[in-house]
């Protein structure tokens, strides 16, 4: 996620023209774009916004971008955050995460990859990334031979994430209904990307956006990150949000994104202890103003209150060596470059067609998109993309690549003890991908097969979300080859390595650090109990990720 902080530049100049919010909603009628609201923090998506139902239940999402579950409930356990303590309530003893007022319960887990564009869409959509169509911060599709990146991880250029502003980029992208479009009833959203089929958008502020780029510019590298520009970000966010209910009274649905976390914590010095100073300082003071506006109007004590995250961190030393980058020598790229591949540039936009393979890359997980070389030989050769690569002379020899360079390093000396698992499957070109197999060293064997035989207790459940990334109608978007990286937990953070520029912390991985995830529900006129109950109706009694829309729907009584 953190290089689309470099944006803000050319945002703030759109913002300052006024023209970012005349493109803003894909599918509005011209009438509808020619009466858009546009101020410096508000955009009123519908001509005519959709009437409140002041006789029905609210739901209040508090979207915190990188916040595990238990570096949450540590926080509120601690006292670091009294103002979300006192919405919980008291902890009942022995009964794993249920409160006076609410619950957070461990072992909800993120969709793969554990970061930040993919995990948010099936926050809110409900669906995995093959039926999604958003794999990851980056992507390639190989319908369209584009490249996409409303968070560039790998490429530097920002367009596509200004466009998530400016022009709708993920609502073209998405190819299933958003929790709006199915709840129908008003809703806001404060930053967050995936606001299609929302009645008001608070967008970032132009002018903390020009204090963060200059801030974010110095990287991981360069000394102890200012946090006070980060802070700009998630209180300005929440000052449009009460703006908006102050001019147009509260919504059905309401959610409110505070990003600023989580892009602290990938350059804060401490990434963890640093993340939690950030949730009691900023976040928590946040969150109390808003509970403040609810109970101003009266509604907070009959208002659902959701807290859910896309990921949590994991943190990695911010040096050339641990990042497996795209400038340098023995980048992953050179494996393939040493097997004759024609690797696409790393840049969002590329005069050159002739390539035959295609990284993403995704923090812990790189994605490799290859073609059959046989129909693009020479130099200079468009490669048919619609067409699937073949088994043997394209995947395999990739996979070979890329298990002699995490071997030896041969082709590739960065990656030299760097690789954990490859997986691989045989390519249906654009048609409905199969699932991901895993390589054991000398040919591709199912996961649930390997995992019998080789117990990783550490990946979890990584069978059943390897499948709901790589199966599925637009499953290609994940590549034909995906490398995972050794980003464990439980190895010395020495031995943790990265695809992305240089950063104190990162995640993608199916580890737990990265993998479980904040999904906590409270409401003072209720018990913990009755809401344990209601979650447990309304998705079941494991919920994931992929149960966060569903249990919206279910509280609004859609």
């Amino acid at each position: 996620m953190p290089r689309w902080l470099i944006l803000p530049a050319v945002l703030v100049v759109l913002g300052l023209l006024g023209l970012g919010g005349l493109m803003l909603y894909k599918g509005a009628s011209p009438s509808e774009v020619a009466s858009l609201l546009v101020s410096d923090a508000v955009v009123q998506l519908r001509e005519e916004m959709r009437p409140a139902r002041p006789d029905e239940p609210r739901v209040l999402v508090l979207a915190l971008d990188g916040v595990g579950a238990r570096e949450f409930r540590d926080a509120v356990g601690s006292g670091a955050m009294p103002q979300v303590a006192g919405l919980l309530g008291a902890e009942v003893d022995g009964e794993g995460g249920l409160y006076e007022h609410g619950l957070a319960p461990d072992g909800v887990w993120s969709i793969l990859p554990s970061t930040t564009y993919a995990a948010w869409t099936a926050v809110y959509t409900g669906a995995g990334v093959g039926e999604s169509g958003v794999p990851g911060n980056e992507w390639f599709d190989r319908e369209s031979m584009s490249f996409v990146a409303p968070a560039p991880v790998s490429v530097t250029e920002h367009t596509d994430a200004v466009r998530v502003y400016s022009d709708s980029l993920m609502h073209r992208w998405m190819a299933v209904p958003t929790v709006f479009e199915r709840a129908d009833v008003r809703s806001y959203v404060t930053l967050a990307a995936q606001y299609r089929g929302a009645d008001l958008l608070v967008r970032p502020d132009a002018g903390t956006f020009a204090d963060l780029v200059s801030s974010f510019a110095a990287g991981a590298a360069v000394g102890e990150p200012d946090m006070e520009t980060y802070t700009a970000l998630d209180m300005d966010a929440i000052n449009g949000t009460l703006d908006a209910i102050e001019e147009h009274g509260l919504a059905d649905l309401q959610v409110v994104y505070f990003a600023g976390v989580d892009l602290f914590t990938h350059v804060a010095e401490a990434a963890i202890p640093d993340q939690k100073r950030y949730l009691s300082e900023v976040v928590d003071p946040a969150i109390g103003r808003l509970l403040g506006a609810y109970r101003d109007r009266g509604a907070l004590e009959s208002t659902y209150v959701i807290f859910v995250s896309d990921h949590g961190h994991t943190p990695s030393l911010a040096d050339e060596r641990h990042a497996l980058g795209t400038g340098g020598e023995g980048e992953p790229a050179d494996a393939l470059e040493a097997l004759g591949f024609r690797v696409r540039s790393f840049e969002l936009d590329t005069d050159d067609e002739a390539y035959q393979a295609v990284f993403a890359y995704q923090g812990a997980l790189a994605y490799v998109h290859l073609a059959d070389r046989s129909t693009c030989p020479e130099p200079g050769d468009r490669c048919d993309w619609r067409a699937p690569p073949r088994f043997d002379e394209d995947v395999l020899a990739a996979v070979r690549a890329f298990d002699a360079a995490g071997r030896s390093g041969a082709g590739a000396w960065k990656l030299e003890g760097a690789i954990d698992l490859i997986f691989a499957r045989e390519s249906r070109g654009v048609e409905p991908a199969g699932p991901f197999q895993v390589w054991d060293g000398e040919t591709l064997v199912p996961v649930g097969a390997y995992l019998a035989a080789n117990p990783r207790p550490d990946l979890v459940d990584l069978e059943r979300r390897l499948e709901a990334l790589g199966a599925g109608r637009y499953g290609h978007r994940s590549g034909d080859v995906m490398l995972l990286s050794r980003y464990r937990e439980e190895d010395p953070i020495t031995d943790r390595y990265y695809f992305s520029a240089v950063y104190r912390s990162w995640h993608g991985s199916p580890s737990r650090q990265d993998s479980e995830i904040l999904f906590a529900l409270a409401r003072p006129a209720s018990t913990g109990a009755e809401l344990r109950a209601r979650m447990h109706a309304a998705v079941g009694e494991t919920p994931s990720q992929l149960d966060v829309t569903p249990l919206i729907l279910d509280l609004l009584g859609r």
